[in-house]
């Protein structure tokens, strides 16, 4: 091989390295952007997690608060039945009053 064949292998050579090179910086700049992207899918899927404990939890004060519920719309029907029946045993204490006291009247 003569020195220009050399020179002109060498020029090649150090023109694929330069390429190599800048593809080798491309290459890690990839992979800072994917280990970004890989560290804030992390961090989405973390706070999806939290998100459905709090929404298990939600449901779960929900269901409570639904049976709270019910217990309260029972109580106005309770007291509506012991409103009435004190009203019936008002009336028939009435009544059967009024008969004794027109009773010991008539004796």
């Amino acid at each position: 091989m003569t020195n220009e064949e050399l020179t002109q292998k060498y020029v090649a050579l150090d023109e694929r390295v330069t390429r190599h090179t800048e593809q080798i910086k491309t290459c890690f700049n990839q992979i800072g952007e994917v280990r970004s992207i890989a560290e804030s899918v992390h961090k989405l899927a973390t706070s999806v997690e939290i998100l459905a404990r709090e929404q298990q939890l939600t449901n779960e004060k929900v269901d409570c608060l639904s049976d709270d519920m019910d217990e309260l719309k029972a109580k106005p029907m309770a007291n509506y039945e012991k409103v009435r029946l004190t009203i019936v045993t008002a009336l028939a204490s009435g009544i059967v009053g009024y008969v004794l006291k027109y009773l010991v009247d008539r004796l």
